[in-house]
């Protein structure tokens, strides 16, 4: 599953957690890349989305931090039914003045034949150039992965748009061909959210699936697919 969560936050300014574990528990995804995840100091106590989350679907996490500031920090994270071995943080180019971005992968270890990387990023949506260089720098640092790779992105660009032509060649669209948008004020084709699957194993995407159940959780639609490694 991919999904931004709109740093907590749901259509109506209130929190949206509650409904993220419903979505969660609901489609039981084994991996999850959540963007937009914040971690807030309030009244001397840390708010921390992501470990609430874990704690209440048991499943292991990883965060990276894009951006700091007096309140807490905002970046993006995974959740794993697996434990995570390693994880790594990697910053993404971008022109000054644009907001940090940042690439997180974790190392999962799912048996004794098959370790992959599961990774996640939000690119910058201000600017095309800095969303176009972020995607070809993601592509540049993952391609030759060893292992196989799996990878959910709010991407914030249309498959027609200049940051996707990056994942054209070494990637699996797992949305392949589909004019199912991915958020809430999109049109038909609207793609801004995607899940990628390295092609350098033998992999298939048997599904996907765009859930709009929740439709005021948050201003992107949480996007799921099923991976088969063999």
């Amino acid at each position: 599953m991919s999904f931004n969560i709109r740093h907590g936050v749901n259509m109506n300014e209130e929190s949206n957690l509650m409904d993220i574990l419903k979505i969660i528990k609901e489609n039981k995804p084994d991996l999850v890349a959540l963007q937009a995840v914040d971690s807030l100091i309030t009244n001397g106590k840390t708010q921390f989305q992501l470990r609430q989350l874990a704690i209440q679907t048991g499943m292991h996490y990883t965060y990276g931090v894009a951006e700091t500031s007096e309140s807490g920090s905002q970046g993006v994270g995974i959740l794993s039914a697996w434990p995570v071995e390693k994880s790594q943080t990697i910053t993404l180019p971008s022109t000054p003045g644009a907001d940090p971005k940042i690439l997180l992968c974790g190392l999962i270890r799912h048996s004794r034949n098959l370790t992959f990387r599961f990774c996640n990023s939000r690119l910058e949506y201000a600017s095309v150039m800095d969303r176009a260089l972020q995607s070809a720098y993601i592509n540049q640092m993952l391609q030759g992965s060893v292992q196989p790779v799996v990878l959910g992105m709010d991407m914030g660009a249309r498959p027609n748009e200049q940051p996707y032509f990056s994942f054209r060649k070494k990637w699996q669209d797992a949305a392949q061909g589909s004019q199912l948008e991915t958020w809430n004020e999109g049109l038909p084709g609207d793609r801004l959210d995607y899940i990628f699957v390295l092609l350098n194993n033998k992999v298939r995407v048997k599904n996907y699936k765009v859930i709009k159940k929740y439709p005021m959780a948050s201003d992107h639609y949480p996007i799921l697919a099923t991976v088969e490694f063999w």
